[in-house]
């Protein structure tokens, strides 16, 4: 973690005034709350600064609401008295009676953050930042990647569902120091300015997009697979290496006259990228490995997504100097740590549980899977997002031997009518599989983080109704919890 000391803060900003300040040095600055909590909890010395969301950011889909904590400043204050605050002058009438308050006057607390970041961003100059954008694998993608630099380098990820511009400053701010030789994130889309506006505050050294997949149509003027396409190209604006993955054969990049563009279309200007397509042929299959340079490499799951994967993190290894053996290493053990897929056994019979939401695009990934004989289990079947197409689950149950619905999951009307599925009530059936089980349980992960070390019967389900719009029958979901947690205990 960073260390702020009192005066370098006042060589950077514009301090108007400085008001009852007990600590001469802040080891962490409380911007936004960032997906690891620990960094907060361990900080003795917290520079708070109360931050509100625009119209703009609102209209933007960076948050799902105005919120403006200027507005609760008395009561943060009050409730946390080991906070030093940075404020606007027109807030100085309601702390200056606090006992013990300590607050520092800026002229814009969102403009503060920005000359911090400035700052940060020349003091870490010297790193190099990998991005991934793309519609399905991009945490995955980034896990792998930081397994393989971390081997070699000090590396920084940045882990978060929807990295936001004040996310990403909070990381850097807090994170990101001198020493760092990489950082490693996501860039999502949900708007279509957002890889963009990410891109531009800190600009990919490396630049991937995984995939392009309908996921997103239809938000922000994005009508068609090509307008997806396009705006997350833009993470090649001011990258210098670049990889991209051409499955349908319908992404056409050119770079003439440092110019980039997209089937005839102009993205920007870069300077000196070069750009690589991702070629699957690299690849061979062994069993239940890829093999990459006549090396083995056991993939979490054995599926086209994860070949792409893992070419991605093998080349990006080879491009700042790994040895391949340590690449190779780094590679098989590489653990999911977000949980949405994890290996566990039921009733003796080894699974790969998938805990992410339910859509199409993402269960087209585990359909297409290179196992001889795959069986898919779908214990709940929900949708975060809201983006179910049921008309494709046709093709995707195609591609499993066998399809095993609980009785009492989401759309089983819709789905049974499929030729290769069978309704079932309860686990006895996993006994008598022989072959790979994929286990799909939608939005597991979200609610419990290490679900494998919860016991689910001791914990408050009221806490963990993330999904319960979602939830039509909310009895169900808590009562497959709860058995599914008794079987992992089991075993």
């Amino acid at each position: 973690m960073n260390k702020w000391q009192l005066k370098k803060l006042q060589n950077i900003l514009n301090i108007k005034e400085v008001y009852n300040i007990k600590a001469t040095v802040f080891d962490y600055l409380r911007i936004i709350s960032i997906a690891d909590k620990k960094y907060e909890k361990r900080a003795k010395n917290i520079l708070f600064f109360p931050i509100y969301f625009t119209n703009y950011d609102v209209e933007d889909g960076w948050v799902i609401k105005k919120i403006d904590l200027r507005e609760k400043i008395k009561d943060i204050a009050i409730n946390n008295p080991n906070y030093t605050f940075v404020i606007e002058e027109n807030m100085k009438s309601e702390l200056i009676n606090l006992d013990n308050v300590s607050f520092i006057v800026v002229d814009d607390i969102l403009k503060s953050i920005d000359k911090l970041f400035d700052y940060q961003k020349e003091v870490i100059k010297n790193a190099k930042v990998v991005a991934v954008t793309g519609s399905v694998g991009k945490t995955t993608t980034a896990g792998l990647i930081t397994n393989v630099l971390k081997s070699k380098y000090k590396v920084l990820r940045i882990y978060s569902k929807r990295i936001t511009p004040l996310i990403l400053k909070a990381f850097i701010l807090n994170l990101a120091d001198k020493n760092t030789d990489f950082i490693v994130l996501e860039m999502s889309i949900y708007y279509k300015d957002h890889v963009k506006i990410l891109a531009n505050l800190l600009h990919p050294h490396t630049a991937v997009l995984l995939n392009v997949y309908t996921s997103h149509l239809h938000k922000d003027g994005m009508e068609t697979k090509y307008d997806l396409a396009y705006y997350k190209s833009f993470i090649f604006n001011n990258a210098k290496i670049g990889y991209y993955n051409n499955e349908d054969n319908d992404l056409n990049y050119v770079i003439k006259n440092n110019n980039l563009y997209l089937n005839n279309k102009l993205i920007g200007e870069v300077n000196g990228l070069k750009l690589h397509q991702l070629d699957l042929n690299n690849i061979k299959i062994n069993g239940y490995n890829f093999v990459i340079n006549n090396k083995k490499i056991t993939p979490y799951i054995l599926s086209r997504l994860s070949m792409i994967q893992y070419l991605v993190a093998y080349k990006i290894g080879i491009e700042f100097k790994i040895d391949k053996e340590n690449i190779i290493k780094s590679l098989n053990n590489y653990t999911p740590v977000e949980n949405r897929i994890n290996k566990f056994k039921i009733l003796n019979k080894p699974i790969i549980f998938d805990g992410d939401i339910t859509n199409a695009d993402r269960m087209k990934q585990l359909s297409n899977h290179f196992y001889d004989k795959a069986y898919l289990i779908i214990r709940n079947f929900g949708s975060a997002e809201n983006i179910v197409d049921l008309k494709d689950f046709k093709n995707i149950f195609d591609k499993f031997k066998k399809v095993f619905l609980f009785n009492d999951i989401k759309y089983l009307n819709d789905l049974k009518k499929y030729q290769n599925t069978v309704i079932v009530k309860n686990h006895n059936f996993i006994k008598q599989l022989d072959g790979m089980i994929i286990y799909h349980y939608s939005g597991y992960f979200r609610c419990f983080k290490k679900f494998k070390y919860h016991n689910l019967i001791k914990i408050n389900e009221e806490n963990y109704k993330i999904m319960k719009d979602d939830f039509n029958e909310e009895k169900n979901i808590i009562n497959s919890r709860l058995e599914l947690s008794k079987l992992l205990q089991h075993d």
